[in-house]
């Protein structure tokens, strides 16, 4: 499903036709003819200054996150887990659904998978970020505040614990 290593990507790419390309959001579509295939390549984590990590991965995702979750985390292809928790590393929207899936479902995920996966998400570096909820100007539901940051990074590593003593 993702594609990081960047040697990995020219590789395909030049055997890809580009369908559009998004020079705003630093997307580009792509038709690989041999598989029939869509890819997506883009920078989840870009910003002003600088673009981040490229991910290249097929292209329509499962919609539903708990799908999705299994899809990158149920099998032992590290890319997957490394890919998806960089691209949901700059969706903090998301993160509380994101460990509440985790929570119910975590005995179904491989191990190393969900270490990785929980890694890259980088909630930890996340929490310096963010404003705390005295500070901010804006109490709006969606805003994530560092203190919510801390729960859900507690959480996570409650994950952790419980996945390494579940056998499998």
């Amino acid at each position: 499903m993702y594609i990081i290593d960047y040697d990995k990507q020219i590789s395909l790419i030049n055997e890809m036709k580009q369908l559009r390309k998004d020079d705003e959001t630093c997307e580009v579509y792509y038709h690989h003819p041999y598989t029939n295939q869509m890819w997506k390549g883009f920078f989840p984590r870009s910003t002003e200054d600088e673009l981040g990590p490229k991910l290249l991965r097929h292209e329509p995702p499962p919609t539903d996150m708990t799908e999705r979750l299994q899809v990158c985390l149920g099998e032992a292809v590290p890319e997957n887990a490394i890919g998806l928790g960089i691209e949901w590393s700059s969706k903090p929207e998301l993160w509380p659904s994101i460990i509440e899936v985790l929570e119910k479902r975590y005995s179904n995920y491989n191990r190393k998978q969900l270490k990785l996966f929980l890694n890259n998400l980088q909630l930890d570096e996340a929490k310096d970020q963010l404003p705390e909820k005295n500070d901010a100007e804006d109490h709006s539901d969606q805003q994530l505040f560092a203190d919510q940051v801390g729960n859900l990074i507690w959480r996570s590593r409650k994950i952790r614990m419980k996945r390494f003593f579940v056998l499998g």
